[in-house]
């Protein structure tokens, strides 16, 4: 999603840079959600983590 960029940023136009996900995506994503059985999977602790800027 790219509505949250700053004024004047510029994104390659080689994939789709959509203001918002389409309804298709929340059904997909619902849907794996679904055949998830609802969980939320666990993620690993990795410690910090440190961002460039």
């Amino acid at each position: 999603m790219a509505s949250d960029l700053p004024e004047g940023a510029r994104l390659p136009d080689d994939i789709p840079n959509a203001r918002k996900q389409d309804l298709a995506f929340c059904a997909r994503n619902f849907g794996a959600w679904v055949a998830m059985r609802f969980r939320n999977p666990k993620t690993p602790k990795t410690g910090e983590i440190n961002v460039r800027h």
